[in-house]
């Protein structure tokens, strides 16, 4: 039997740009444990309650200015609508998931969550329980993996352990978000990444001294985290000498680009930036900005 029974008419999804608070809201409002996050090309991560109670508010985070991409999990695994529920079951305890979205041509359609195996009854105690079990066996920073209960989290070693563990997880989302950053101003700018990150650098530099410190500093925060302290000396504006022209011709000295790829490679940067950014600070940035830049942001879209 296909999965067609989970099919969802209304879904609650959400751009990784939302802020944890709006998935919050969305969660309450719609009775539901976990929200969706998309792009334009698809699928990119899922956010239950658990990561807002362990990733926002257990890692002391303002829930009205965390994105979703910061603390969504991104691994998402998924099954095809033609599948059956032996297949989520399997999914579920591989991956010792509780929720597998539901796909048609690589397009979210519905989700199938444990709670929906267990009202269901189609599904066996003893497949719920391997679920459960595979699950409880996820390694946790008191907890080995392939074990069910926790050693003793008072222990000096085992603090450092779980600090080590924190600080190594959280280096990694750092260096993945960056990683996504640069690849994207490449793909935009069609520039080695090489090339791409150091365009990227230099022009967000050059925005951020046209800007005063206050704006420029509200800007840099919703950057990639590996970016940012290389952008503490870029506080010295408003520089009204750095404009579109500027730009481009700093990257074309600095970088050995022609003017058209100098170009190509400015426009990469501020594309990618304004995708990053929220819309409200990029009307804020664009204020700021004389009309050549300005023209380099699209206007924030303006709901009906």
């Amino acid at each position: 039997m296909s999965l067609e029974r989970f099919r969802q008419r209304r879904m609650v999804i959400l751009g990784r740009q939302s802020t944890t608070y709006q998935a919050a809201r969305a969660m309450a409002d719609n009775h539901i444990g976990a929200v969706l996050v998309s792009e334009p090309q698809g699928l990119v991560g899922i956010l239950t309650d658990r990561d807002l109670a362990l990733g926002v508010l257990g890692g002391d985070l303002d829930p009205r200015t965390t994105r979703l991409g910061e603390v969504m999990s991104e691994q998402v695994v998924t099954c095809d609508v033609g599948a059956d529920l032996d297949e989520v079951v399997r999914l579920m305890r591989e991956h010792a998931v509780r929720r597998i979205p539901i796909t048609e041509n690589g397009r979210p359609v519905g989700i199938v969550t444990f709670d929906d195996l267990v009202v269901d009854g189609s599904v066996g105690l003893d497949a719920l329980r391997s679920i459960v079990t595979a699950q409880l066996e996820v390694e946790a920073p008191h907890k080995p993996a392939g074990t069910l209960h926790p050693t003793d989290p008072a222990s000096a070693e085992g603090r450092a352990a779980g600090r080590a563990r924190a600080l190594v997880r959280a280096e990694a989302r750092a260096e993945a978000t960056y990683g996504r950053v640069v690849a994207a101003v490449a793909e935009a700018g069609q520039l080695d990444r090489k090339v791409a990150e150091q365009a990227l650098l230099l022009a967000t530099c050059m925005l951020c001294r046209r800007l005063t410190p206050t704006e420029a500093q509200d800007l840099i925060a919703q950057l990639p985290s590996k970016l940012q302290p290389r952008l503490d000396e870029c506080l010295d504006g408003p520089d009204r000498a750095v404009t579109a022209q500027a730009i481009e011709d700093e990257l074309g000295r600095t970088l050995g680009l022609d003017a058209e790829r100098a170009s190509s490679a400015m426009r990469a940067v501020f594309k990618v930036i304004g995708d990053t950014v929220s819309p409200g600070q990029i009307a804020n940035v664009r204020d700021q900005l004389p009309q050549d830049m300005k023209d380099l942001f699209p206007l924030p879209s303006v709901e009906p």
